[in-house]
Protein backbone atom coordinates (compact mmCIF):
# COMPACT_ATOMS: atom_id res chain seq x y z
CA UNK A 1 0.00 0.00 0.00
CA UNK A 2 2.85 2.38 0.87
CA UNK A 3 4.54 1.85 -2.52
CA UNK A 4 1.25 2.63 -4.29
CA UNK A 5 0.96 5.90 -2.31
CA UNK A 6 4.54 6.87 -3.15
CA UNK A 7 3.94 6.09 -6.82
CA UNK A 8 0.77 8.20 -6.83
CA UNK A 9 2.59 11.10 -5.16
CA UNK A 10 5.48 10.85 -7.65
CA UNK A 11 3.13 10.83 -10.67
CA UNK A 12 1.19 13.79 -9.28
CA UNK A 13 4.43 15.73 -8.68
CA UNK A 14 5.60 15.10 -12.24
CA UNK A 15 2.26 16.27 -13.60
CA UNK A 16 2.51 19.52 -11.62
CA UNK A 17 6.06 20.11 -12.92
CA UNK A 18 4.99 19.41 -16.51
CA UNK A 19 2.01 21.74 -16.27
CA UNK A 20 4.11 24.48 -14.70
CA UNK A 21 6.08 24.72 -17.93
CA UNK A 22 2.83 25.18 -19.88
CA UNK A 23 1.46 28.02 -17.79
CA UNK A 24 4.31 30.51 -18.26
CA UNK A 25 3.58 33.68 -20.16
CA UNK A 26 5.75 35.49 -22.66
CA UNK A 27 6.87 38.73 -20.94
CA UNK A 28 7.80 40.44 -24.24
CA UNK A 29 5.19 42.73 -25.78
CA UNK A 30 3.46 41.42 -28.90
CA UNK A 31 4.88 42.68 -32.14
CA UNK A 32 8.27 43.62 -30.72
CA UNK A 33 11.46 42.52 -32.37
CA UNK A 34 13.30 39.71 -30.65
CA UNK A 35 16.21 40.91 -28.57
CA UNK A 36 19.71 39.53 -28.89
CA UNK A 37 20.64 37.24 -26.06
CA UNK A 38 23.46 38.44 -23.88
CA UNK A 39 26.73 36.58 -23.71
CA UNK A 40 28.99 36.22 -20.67
CA UNK A 41 31.41 38.69 -22.27
CA UNK A 42 28.60 41.25 -22.61
CA UNK A 43 27.59 40.73 -18.99
CA UNK A 44 31.18 41.11 -17.73
CA UNK A 45 31.78 44.25 -19.79
CA UNK A 46 28.83 45.99 -18.12
CA UNK A 47 29.82 44.89 -14.64
CA UNK A 48 31.33 47.41 -12.28
CA UNK A 49 32.52 44.76 -9.83
CA UNK A 50 36.25 44.16 -9.63
CA UNK A 51 37.76 41.46 -7.46
CA UNK A 52 39.75 43.30 -4.81
CA UNK A 53 43.46 42.58 -4.35
CA UNK A 54 44.35 42.23 -0.67
CA UNK A 55 47.73 41.88 1.03
CA UNK A 56 47.74 39.20 3.69
CA UNK A 57 49.86 39.66 6.78
CA UNK A 58 51.80 37.02 8.65
CA UNK A 59 51.94 38.23 12.25
CA UNK A 60 53.94 36.19 14.76
CA UNK A 61 54.00 33.27 12.31
CA UNK A 62 50.24 33.21 11.56
CA UNK A 63 48.14 34.67 8.76
CA UNK A 64 44.35 34.48 8.95
CA UNK A 65 42.59 35.23 5.67
CA UNK A 66 39.05 36.59 6.13
CA UNK A 67 38.40 38.56 2.92
CA UNK A 68 35.66 36.78 0.92
CA UNK A 69 35.69 37.04 -2.87
CA UNK A 70 39.20 38.48 -3.01
CA UNK A 71 42.67 37.89 -4.44
CA UNK A 72 44.90 37.68 -1.38
CA UNK A 73 48.70 37.57 -1.48
CA UNK A 74 51.01 36.68 1.40
CA UNK A 75 54.61 37.49 0.52
CA UNK A 76 57.24 35.17 1.96
CA UNK A 77 57.14 32.34 4.48
CA UNK A 78 54.41 31.97 7.10
CA UNK A 79 54.29 29.03 9.52
CA UNK A 80 50.49 28.89 9.86
CA UNK A 81 47.95 30.06 7.30
CA UNK A 82 44.26 29.83 8.22
CA UNK A 83 41.82 30.46 5.36
CA UNK A 84 38.39 31.54 6.57
CA UNK A 85 37.52 33.50 3.43
CA UNK A 86 35.29 31.80 0.87
CA UNK A 87 35.26 32.21 -2.89
CA UNK A 88 38.76 33.65 -2.89
CA UNK A 89 42.18 33.05 -4.42
CA UNK A 90 45.06 33.07 -1.94
CA UNK A 91 48.69 33.05 -3.04
CA UNK A 92 51.53 32.39 -0.61
CA UNK A 93 54.91 33.06 -2.23
CA UNK A 94 56.92 31.27 0.46
CA UNK A 95 56.81 28.15 2.60
CA UNK A 96 53.94 27.20 4.92
CA UNK A 97 54.09 24.61 7.70
CA UNK A 98 50.34 24.30 8.41
CA UNK A 99 47.57 25.35 5.99
CA UNK A 100 44.02 25.15 7.37
CA UNK A 101 40.87 25.60 5.30
CA UNK A 102 37.78 26.76 7.18
CA UNK A 103 36.18 28.02 3.98
CA UNK A 104 34.44 26.95 0.78
CA UNK A 105 35.31 27.36 -2.89
CA UNK A 106 38.76 28.80 -2.26
CA UNK A 107 41.98 28.24 -4.19
CA UNK A 108 45.29 28.49 -2.36
CA UNK A 109 48.48 28.58 -4.41
CA UNK A 110 51.40 27.87 -2.10
CA UNK A 111 55.06 27.32 -2.95
CA UNK A 112 55.55 24.56 -0.34
CA UNK A 113 53.38 23.28 2.50
CA UNK A 114 53.91 20.49 5.04
CA UNK A 115 50.37 19.90 6.36
CA UNK A 116 46.90 20.75 4.99
CA UNK A 117 43.70 20.44 7.02
CA UNK A 118 40.21 20.83 5.54
CA UNK A 119 37.91 21.20 8.55
CA UNK A 120 34.34 19.88 8.58
CA UNK A 121 32.19 22.11 6.38
CA UNK A 122 35.19 23.25 4.29
CA UNK A 123 33.99 22.18 0.85
CA UNK A 124 35.06 22.65 -2.77
CA UNK A 125 38.53 24.00 -2.00
CA UNK A 126 41.80 23.42 -3.82
CA UNK A 127 45.40 23.69 -2.69
CA UNK A 128 47.88 23.99 -5.55
CA UNK A 129 51.45 23.19 -4.53
CA UNK A 130 54.51 21.45 -5.86
CA UNK A 131 55.10 19.78 -2.48
CA UNK A 132 53.50 16.60 -1.13
CA UNK A 133 51.81 17.60 2.15
CA UNK A 134 50.12 15.42 4.75
CA UNK A 135 46.37 16.01 4.21
CA UNK A 136 43.45 15.70 6.64
CA UNK A 137 40.10 16.22 4.92
CA UNK A 138 36.86 16.39 6.94
CA UNK A 139 35.08 18.37 4.19
CA UNK A 140 33.81 17.41 0.75
CA UNK A 141 35.10 17.99 -2.78
CA UNK A 142 38.51 19.30 -1.75
CA UNK A 143 41.66 18.66 -3.78
CA UNK A 144 45.40 18.98 -3.43
CA UNK A 145 47.28 19.04 -6.71
CA UNK A 146 50.48 20.20 -8.35
CA UNK A 147 50.45 23.79 -9.49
Amino acid sequence: MRNKQLTTIAVASLAVVALAGCTGSDPSPKGSAPSASSTPADDAAGSEYAIPDVSGECVDGTATIVDDSSNVTIDGDCADVVVEASNSVVTVTGAVVNLTFNSSITLVNVATVDTIVFVEGANGNKAATSSTPVVTDAGEGNTVAAE
